[in-house]
């Protein structure tokens, strides 16, 4: 059996294709058009608009491409935002005036190994003057080298960085360990997120893939994506002397169009399971993808974690870690 979506062979039946994140219990997007008595007609209007989307493309309009996949189930748009500019190619974003240039990122990173991570998060509406809003991500770096990232976006920047996909989106991207990234990609569901509904987002190993999942508890929706594990069985903590660009952690990620932006809704991720024994915070922002551009950048040392919530603070932004809950954006 083939997707209908990519046209991969598929060996087993699921839900959804591992290889495009398509679901497949739902009506196909390729049915045929109904039959119309004005077929010339339809013809020359086709032609026409043809020719004014040639022209678009020409002149860069429409460059770059966002492409809709519309079914009963969810749209999924690709010409994001990369979600880790710099291992993303042709990223060289420029300063440019009303541009989302500037990437702010403030994560809690893991000491230890997981062979599955599951966080709640709550989906805080936020946006800049300029109308950008973050992503916030559960990111998990296996032990062959492949970064995975889930989440959910508000208002994400399009990859001209000049505008935006308008509200909640799931989102997910991988980077191999070459560097190559699969691209992200937003999908929403006509369920949709609603403001201030609970998130549950997961990343766990499944055979040769890893799974990741978002669900709306409130609202019942999801997105599951597959990926190749490449051999990976877990994924890895990072210390401070093991330190890695691509660690396996909580982020709160931002582009703004201008620099040290600090307004910041308090927003919170609770964990699912035993408990995170060690952390460390870090707080930057920089220019991609130039990674002597930083506007600002500061870690914490190595905590040790216990059910009391220790705060990190730096540049107007912060933080709060204990063993289950991460809360980046000032004390409510």
């Amino acid at each position: 059996m083939k997707c209908p979506f990519c046209q991969a062979e598929l060996t087993t039946y699921s839900s959804f294709c591992p290889f495009c994140g398509n679901r497949l219990d739902a009506p196909t997007v390729y049915a045929p058009p109904a039959r119309s008595s004005g077929g010339h007609a339809g013809l020359a209007i086709g032609l026409i608009a043809l020719l004014v989307l040639g022209g678009l493309f020409a002149s860069g309009a429409l460059t770059p491409l966002v492409t809709r996949i519309y079914d009963d189930t969810r749209t999924a748009l690709s010409g994001v935002f990369c979600l880790y500019a710099p291992l993303c190619p042709g990223s060289g974003y420029t300063t440019t005036p009303g541009k989302a240039s500037y990437d702010q990122q403030i994560s809690v990173i893991f000491a230890q190994d997981f062979t599955s991570l599951s966080y709640n998060v709550t989906a805080v509406p936020q946006q800049d003057t300029d109308g950008f809003g973050p992503a916030y991500l559960l990111n998990g770096k296996s032990d062959t080298g492949y970064w995975y990232q889930v989440g959910i976006a508000y208002n994400w920047p399009l990859a001209s960085g000049t505008s935006y996909v308008s509200g909640f989106h799931f989102i997910w991207e991988v980077f191999l360990p070459n560097g190559t990234t699969t691209n992200p990609t937003l999908s929403q569901i006509p369920d949709n997120v609603n403001a201030n509904d609970t998130v549950n987002l997961n990343l766990y190993f499944a055979g040769n893939n890893v799974v990741m999942l978002a669900r709306d508890l409130n609202t019942r929706a999801s997105s599951s994506h597959s990926y190749t594990a490449g051999g990976g069985s877990k994924f890895v903590g990072t210390t401070a002397f093991t330190t890695s660009s691509t660690p396996t952690s909580l982020m709160t990620e931002w582009y703004h169009p201008n620099p040290s932006w600090t307004t910041m809704k308090p927003v919170l991720y609770s964990e699912i399971g035993p408990g995170i024994n060690s952390a460390r915070v870090c707080i930057a922002e920089w220019v991609p993808p130039n990674p002597n551009s930083a506007v600002y950048s500061s870690c914490s040392s190595q905590m040790v974690l216990t059910g009391s919530a220790q705060s990190y603070s730096y540049h107007g932004l912060n933080t709060f870690t204990d063993q289950n809950t991460f809360q980046t954006g000032p004390s409510p």
